[in-house]
């Protein structure tokens, strides 16, 4: 089975999505651009860095998040601080690999956005890391985003592909999403999103 996806496809699952995201109140929205058509959510997740270089950080779930965020000044090289970081997540279509492509911005509460080191602790350790979370343009924007390289999307999917060609989207984002903390509410699963 392909892991690709037709342009055609992509506009009308993300629009399927959308709807189904307006139902559920979870935020997504519908942007086009012209010709191009993307897809657009932000959220707020708690990360906990450690000051050091060293260590990885950690987007902590909801259920552990605590509300008031605390940060330990004195011993800020050895405790973990944590942070409320702002996502903005862009679902776009890659002509070039026919795939859609996430790409992203994250930033303090105090609106500087993260240096690259900072995004790459986020994302899973991988060998790869590097060349995984790049940062370049938005093809729409023509603004500096990072970007989920599409490289590897077409194997990905077409190891997990199902059956059900109309839920591509919704198992990619649920596949890679999640290395940069976006991830999809439960009832995406359980509907019939297409």
């Amino acid at each position: 089975m392909s892991g690709t996806l037709s342009e055609d496809e992509f506009r009308k699952q993300c629009r399927a999505l959308v709807a189904f995201s307006e139902k559920i109140g979870d935020g997504w929205e519908l942007r086009e651009n012209g010709d191009d058509i993307y897809i657009v959510k932000k959220v707020k997740l708690p990360i906990q860095f450690r000051e050091d270089s060293s260590e990885e950080c950690a987007i902590i779930p909801e259920s552990d998040a605590d509300e008031d965020m605390v940060e330990d000044s004195e011993n800020s090289s050895i405790v973990p601080t944590t942070h409320l970081i702002s996502f903005e997540y862009h679902v776009t279509y890659s002509c070039s690999y026919s795939v859609p492509v996430l790409y992203f911005l994250a930033w303090h509460s105090t609106g500087q956005l993260l240096r690259v080191e900072e995004v790459w602790k986020i994302a899973p350790p991988c060998s790869d890391t590097y060349s995984y979370i790049t940062q370049i343009d938005h093809p729409v924007l023509a603004r500096p985003f990072y970007e989920l390289h599409p490289c590897r999307t077409e194997q990905l999917m077409a190891l997990i592909q199902c059956e059900e060609s109309d839920k591509y989207l919704l198992s990619w984002i649920s596949s890679i999403g999640r290395d940069v903390g976006l991830c999809l509410d439960i009832r995406y699963a359980m509907s019939d999103v297409s």
